[in-house]
């Protein structure tokens, strides 16, 4: 005499819960190879991203950028509000985390133009350059 385990019924029913697990198990697998996927993309991105971020950063501070293979250079002629460009020096550094500061002059001989600067005006100089791995 087969046992309640073994009733038409059950055995029935095991196969069927046992069957949606199964599907569910591989939908979490696929949702999980397609999510390694897309953030294995956005982790190759960051570089360029973090890159595009740092310049743009750069560009807005005004004056004279220069981008070299071993960093970047910003040059201000003329820094009208010296707080200001002394605050966009930091946030520069905020925003371009894969460098480190190698230069920062600010002051009357820190201009292109040597000690005194053009017309005698406080110039800014920051350079940074990229983080060895």
């Amino acid at each position: 005499m087969p046992g309640p385990l073994f009733a038409p019924g059950s055995a029935r029913t095991a196969c069927i819960a046992l069957s949606v697990c199964g599907v569910l198990f591989a939908g979490v697998g696929a949702a999980m190879h397609i999510r390694s996927y897309l953030l294995g993309e956005s982790v190759a991105e960051g570089g360029s991203r973090s890159e595009a971020v740092c310049l743009a950063t750069a560009r807005r501070m005004g004056g004279e950028l220069t981008v070299m293979p071993e960093g970047l250079r910003v040059v201000l002629p003329e820094a009208v509000d010296q707080r200001t460009s002394l605050t966009d020096a930091s946030g520069l550094l905020a925003f371009c985390p894969d460098m480190t500061l190698s230069y920062f002059c600010m002051g009357l001989s820190c201009g292109p133009g040597g000690p005194g600067g053009p017309g005698g005006k406080v110039s800014m100089q920051v350079e940074l350059t990229r983080k060895s791995l």
